[in-house]
């Protein structure tokens, strides 16, 4: 099954271009995390109470706040979930490792005293202390680190060189980046699921890369004389109907998760949107004119010149 038949765009030529434009937006996602209050934690990586509160009636937010003032001021509070169901979501700071549950209760019988006339019918609850809470947050940081070290060892493996894996992984923290760049934009908060979801987008973004590189080293086997510039380039227009049907149809999956998953999904279905997307740009955008540019410093480095002289480091590699 192909989109397109036999397609000749010049990727590489435009590759300028589109590597100033990821450094912009590098910089950008870069200034948007590290700012004050640029990633915003859930409960499972800050600590804290998180309670979602179904009423009776459609709440007053106002007046659920003036309640809640009452036990914890500064928490955080949102309507929840579709309209019709009446949610309201209560986020408490922590207030000490040993009285997190009594913190919910005492909120919870604030809500029942100041307005009943919307009593709660319905709850849940999620606590988390503030040392579990940092060493979540520091696991999380480590697994997505040592998953681009063994991604960068696995395809420095594979491929007999360190410039494929260099590559690759300079690309998928690319994607990473911006990522959390969009999060920290549109204000979703960095929860276990969105990390599951940047460790997805880590291994698709690699696999997608993987392909475009394995046909790379196929027709470097063939056409030996050819210069490194259009062997890529060809090799990412003979691939690029395989990558328009995966991540067309995965966009599409995880698309109507965004859409239709309801809250407890929609950070997930975000950053699975976002990743598919940068993911495949990068496959093409960055990866593939880091592994030019590389052998072309290594090329004049080596004394090699000519047309081949690409081609033949990159060879040399395999």
């Amino acid at each position: 099954m192909q989109f397109l038949q036999n397609p000749s765009f010049d990727f590489i030529g435009k590759s300028r271009m589109f590597l100033a434009i990821s450094a912009v937006l590098s910089l950008v996602a870069i200034a948007l995390v590290v700012r004050p209050g640029g990633l915003h934690y859930g409960v499972e990586f800050q600590g804290g109470t998180q309670l979602i509160v179904r009423f009776q009636d459609v709440p007053q937010i106002d007046k659920v706040r003036s309640a809640v003032d009452k036990q914890s001021t500064g928490a955080v509070i949102q309507t929840y979930g579709e309209p019709a169901a009446h949610q309201v979501l209560i986020r408490l700071g922590t207030t000490g490792e040993g009285d997190l549950s009594g913190h919910a209760d005492a909120v919870l019988q604030a809500l029942g005293q100041a307005y009943p006339e919307n009593p709660v019918v319905d709850k849940s609850a999620e606590i988390v202390g503030p040392i579990v809470g940092a060493e979540l947050r520091k696991k999380a940081v480590q697994l997505t680190l040592f998953g681009l070290l063994f991604q960068l060892i696995y395809i420095g493996w594979r491929f007999r060189g360190p410039v494929w894996g260099s590559a690759a992984t300079i690309a998928v923290f690319h994607d990473v980046l911006v990522t959390l760049g969009l999060l920290s934009l549109f204000h979703f908060e960095i929860t276990l699921n969105v990390i599951a979801a940047l460790l997805t987008l880590v291994g698709y973004s690699v696999n997608d890369t993987i392909v475009v590189f394995d046909r790379v080293r196929e027709n470097l086997r063939q056409r030996r004389k050819d210069p490194l510039a259009k062997i890529i380039n060809d090799s990412i227009n003979q691939t690029l109907s395989r990558t328009l049907i995966s991540s067309g149809t995965t966009f599409l999956t995880v698309l109507g998760l965004y859409l239709l998953g309801g809250e407890v999904l929609r950070g997930f279905g975000f950053t699975m949107v976002v990743g598919i997307v940068v993911g495949t740009y990068s496959s093409i955008y960055i990866a593939s004119p880091i592994v030019i540019w590389w052998q072309g410093m290594s090329a004049k480095g080596g004394g090699v010149s000519g047309k081949g002289g690409q081609g033949a480091s990159v060879k040399a590699a395999l």
